[in-house]
């Protein structure tokens, strides 16, 4: 069966995934060869419970005015895009997508009551980053790209300075549109020059090729943005084991072959767990090294290679690999030590905080009933009422009617929701915006921008836009009759 590749791409008023919302979406379906079949551009208007990041708006030029003006609804937008993403054989393409613009998809497709990762397996579907095959083509490749180097001497991998680099039209950047294509531009220029190295980058989308790459050797290389520049952002690494038996089947453990394997081994569990999520500058101050311990989910197009199939071999490894049997011996029996005691390192642990369920996407899985429901009042046009048996989906469906069809409401729940979104842009919650740090934030801004006429025009309407809501919140959330006690 032939694929179609939907190459997409997001802007946000923020930069959180989980928390920040669409302001735009661009997509153009080609087929396999890059012939266009398709393109799609839609806007999505914001829910009055939310404040966007101005920071945002500045490098976008979408100003929540517009969004609303020109947009659609997110549920409406969630419903153009379930039914793309899921088109049978479609690959959904981004660049930097698996950190950002698949999170996006995941959660705004979990707030409006569709299946978060159909899209990914269902209907011969899946999904590729194509910033990583870009890093592979770096570490492996460096030839078939030109790279565009920062004041720091560093290559640059940002998108718009990529494709300028390498004649690629990029008519406005953080236009999604235009990244679209910038992207689809990268792409091709990429499988013209070496169609073997652009077809075994994409392969490793597949997490049943990425499965059998990793049944060929226990030694491999890893190629990653987390090893760092100095390192050549890779690495060896030695398979110790895979997380089956907890339940996870998309996650293997390895063990970075040129970190400190001594440090590592007389480290405890508790410290690991530490170390290994501290930042590097908090790491140089304490004077430890990072546990070289790595999870690699064969999900998200990893870029691992049988270290005994590469017919060329990164000149850092040149330099590297001395003594390589030596450490191996070491690692090996390291991990005949304390294999069960590592995989612990990443096993997610429970915890009685009670997550809003905005945020509750990885918490819980939709029991099939839930599931049920929610099925039943898409397909009923939503006059079927949902009788969800989790409170996250129960207070997540009240969110849900506010956001996209606020008219559905009694008066008292209407009142209910306006007291609702009056506490969103008011109170302090963690991550998201109110009405003191936006104005705090566009006050910093104004200064950082002070003669720049765009860019304070965009502040002044966001301002101008949180103000207004904020008047009509308070006035809307009074019941009749009923005095605001809190003024």
């Amino acid at each position: 069966m032939k694929k179609t590749y939907l190459w997409y791409d997001y802007e946000t008023f923020g930069a959180d995934p989980k928390r920040d919302r669409i302001s735009q979406f661009a997509g153009v379906r080609t087929d396999e060869n890059f012939q266009v079949i398709d393109e799609m551009v839609y806007y999505c208007k914001l829910a009055e419970d939310y404040l966007p990041n101005p920071e945002a708006s500045i490098i976008t030029g979408i100003t929540p005015q517009e969004a609303i003006e020109k947009g659609i609804t997110e549920n409406e937008l969630a419903e153009i895009l379930f039914k793309e993403f899921t088109k049978n054989g479609t690959v959904t393409i981004g660049y930097n997508s698996i950190k950002f613009d698949d999170e996006v998809t995941r959660n705004f497709f979990y707030r409006t009551f569709r299946d978060p990762y159909e899209r990914e397996w269902k209907n011969n579907c899946s999904r590729w980053d194509l910033m990583r095959a870009i890093l592979g083509v770096y570490v492996m490749k460096p030839e078939l790209l030109n790279w565009p180097v920062k004041d720091d001497g560093r290559e640059s991998f940002r998108l718009e300075e990529l494709s300028i680099e390498n004649g690629i039209i990029h008519e406005n950047a953080h236009d999604a549109k235009s990244d679209v294509y910038a992207t689809i531009g990268l792409a091709e220029l990429i499988n013209k020059k070496s169609p073997s190295v652009f077809n075994y980058f994409f392969s490793l989308k597949d997490k049943e090729f990425v499965k059998s790459e990793l049944s060929k050797d226990e030694l491999f290389l890893h190629i990653d943005f987390g090893y760092g520049y100095d390192r050549g952002y890779a690495s060896l690494v030695y398979k110790m084991g895979d997380f089956i038996k907890s339940g996870d089947k998309n996650a293997f453990l390895f063990i970075d072959v040129f970190s400190d394997v001594d440090a590592l081994e007389n480290m405890s569990l508790d410290e690991i767990k530490e170390y290994l999520y501290y930042s590097t500058e908090k790491l140089n101050e304490i004077e430890k090294e990072r546990p070289g311990l790595k999870q690699i989910r064969i999900n998200q197009s990893p870029l691992i290679i049988p270290y005994k199939s590469l017919r060329e071999k990164p000149g850092f490894l040149e330099n590297m690999a001395e003594n390589l049997q030596e450490k191996l011996e070491k690692i090996k029996l390291l991990s005949s030590k304390r294999k069960n005691e590592f995989l612990k390192v990443f096993m997610r642990e429970e915890d009685d905080v009670e997550t809003d369920a905005d945020l509750d996407i990885y918490g819980s899985f939709a029991t099939p009933r839930d599931r049920r429901e929610m099925e039943s009042f898409h397909r009923e046009n939503y006059e079927y009422v949902p009788k969800f048996k989790d409170k996250k989906y129960r207070e997540l469906y009240f969110r849900f009617i506010g956001r996209n069809m606020p008219e559905i409401f009694t008066v008292d729940e209407m009142s209910k929701w306006k007291e609702h979104c009056y506490q969103c842009i008011s109170e302090e919650r963690e991550g998201f915006q109110n009405m003191a740090s936006l104005k705090n934030e566009i006050s910093k801004l104004e200064k950082k921008y002070r003669g720049e006429r765009e860019k304070l025009g965009i502040l002044k309407e966001i301002k101008e836009y949180a103000e207004n809501l904020e008047k009509k919140l308070k006035t809307e959330s009074i019941k009749p009759g009923e005095q605001l006690k809190m003024f």
